[in-house]
């Protein structure tokens, strides 16, 4: 199977990331990117980005979009990601980072500084890619960012989101990208961590959030999430609301307190967020450094 990333330009290649993003957040939703949409973002400098498979093929289809809007950050060139789409039936195939690659690759020729996008504090799959294959950073918390909005992935649990941050060409992307070395974080042992929270087995046999939370006492601090939370959902309702309700204090604890999302561990069957108390300046520009 052969994979590539091209831009998005014409009428039929739009249409082809309208139906992605439809296939990922389902047909009611007024979340998708519509075709006029689509087409004023080409038109104004961003970028509709597509991973196709089969790539040259006659049968090649696109199977994956990503879709960058132009932007400013403290007078840093930037993007901001406002969808980034890969059906179930795609996922862990590497189509979500081929994206991200090719898109850092068109950036860097261009300029651009910073790209940033919101994701949902309790998607594992996407904080792993996010994290610890892009070195991305989480440096800010919104509950409820886009106004109680519905779609496949969460329906009904909340819109609540990370604000991640990807330094294209900072050291610490550099380091992980590039020189294909593990991030800071992966040198930590678990002793120098401090776990936050509480969970519990269920009757219905998934882990369920406790609302007793430590404060952070260390530099690194760790927070549990769901591996899957869609199965939560699927399998026990509650504890799914019961995630998304009581981890929103943990998360505002830690971003008062000065920490940044950094990193996604799995350790004993269970998936942690990973936070760590400095700057986004420290951050970026500590590849070597603990």
């Amino acid at each position: 199977m052969t994979i590539a990333a091209r831009p998005l330009t014409t009428t039929d290649q739009l249409r082809c990331a309208v139906r992605v993003q439809t296939a990922v957040l389902g047909s009611h939703t007024g979340s998708v990117w519509q075709l006029p949409h689509l087409v004023d973002v080409t038109q104004t400098g961003g970028l509709v980005l597509g991973a196709y498979v089969d790539a040259g093929t006659p049968s090649e289809s696109c199977q994956g979009v990503v879709v960058d809007l132009v932007a400013d950050v403290d007078g840093y060139p930037a993007r901001r990601t406002v969808s980034w789409s890969v059906p179930a039936a795609r996922a862990n195939r590497g189509l979500g980072t081929l994206l991200r690659e090719a898109e850092r690759r068109l950036h860097q020729k261009t300029g651009v500084d910073l790209v940033y996008w919101d994701i949902d504090p309790l998607n594992s799959p996407g904080l792993h890619v996010s994290l610890n294959k892009l070195g991305g950073i989480a440096t800010g918390f919104t509950q409820e960012a886009t106004g109680g909005a519905q779609d496949a992935l969460a329906p009904g649990l909340g819109t609540d989101r990370l604000r991640l941050e990807w330094w294209i060409d900072s050291p610490r992307v550099i380091q992980r990208m590039d020189d294909r070395r593990s991030l800071p974080h992966e040198a930590v042992g678990l002793h120098e961590m401090t776990v936050l929270t509480t969970t519990t087995l269920r009757p219905s046999g998934v882990r369920g959030l406790m609302d007793d939370v430590r404060p952070p006492e260390s530099k690194y601090a760790l927070m549990e999430i769901p591996e899957s939370l869609s199965d939560v959902e699927a399998r026990d309702r509650d504890a799914a609301i019961q995630w998304r309700l009581r981890s929103r204090s943990v998360l505002a604890q830690l971003f008062a307190a000065g920490y940044l999302g950094v990193g996604l561990i799995h350790e004993g069957g269970r998936t942690f967020l990973v936070f760590k108390q400095g700057t986004r300046r420290t951050e970026l520009s500590a590849a070597q450094r603990r």
